[in-house]
């Protein structure tokens, strides 16, 4: 479910066995310079529109679509199955190790293992039909996204980096793609920040 959680899990997984097993000839080592000063800060006025009135401001915000019950039901079991899927990737991530290609490799495996039962789990939730077409384009994006975790398994096999991180951009895409129907649909816990990964 959280696209972009495996694919950077499985990322940094990855770039972690690579570190360990080729780090001194790529200089992982190597001590960081130290770090740039930062800019001072920069206070910004904050412009008012004179132009729009208060009442217009207002119609605005009551125009958002109202929620069907099914349609709130399925969003709390979709945020639900988001949430729950982040703490399945973290458990496997915890018990794996990225220490030595085959180590880097069973992981991912695991990962890809874990994002379809995801995927499964997400199309068994039985979608209101006013998300029905939404929720037919994400069944068109798992399926690429499962090939494209395939081809990714292959490239590992084949310690073929290059088409890995090539694959791994546009599976980013996929990703990325996945994120906006979900949050469109008000599925907000799908929708995760990179930052959060790594609480």
């Amino acid at each position: 479910m959280l696209r972009i959680l495996l694919y950077v899990a499985a990322l940094i997984a990855l770039f972690a066995g690579a570190i360990m097993y080729g780090g001194n000839a790529i200089g992982a080592w190597d001590p960081l310079p130290p770090a740039p000063e930062p800019p001072p800060a920069v206070k910004l006025a904050k412009a008012k529109s004179k132009d729009e009135p208060a009442s217009r401001k207002a119609s605005a915000r009551a125009k958002a679509p109202r929620l069907t019950e099914a349609e709130k039901a399925w969003v709390k079991r979709t945020n639900g199955l988001c949430r729950d899927s982040k703490r399945e990737v973290q458990a496997v991530l915890a018990q794996g190790t990225a220490s030595t290609p085959a180590s880097a490799l069973q992981l991912f495996r695991r990962l890809k293992k874990v994002n379809a039962e995801l995927n499964d789990r997400f199309l068994a939730i039985d979608a209101p039909s006013g998300y029905k077409d939404d929720v037919a384009q994400l069944r068109g994006l798992f399926a690429k996204e499962e090939r494209y975790f395939d081809s990714m398994a292959r490239a590992l096999e084949q310690r073929d980096m290059k088409t890995f991180y090539a694959l791994n951009d546009r599976l980013t895409e996929i990703a990325l793609a996945e994120t906006d129907i979900l949050s469109g649909l008000g599925a907000y816990s799908c929708d995760i920040a990179l930052s959060s990964l790594f609480g």
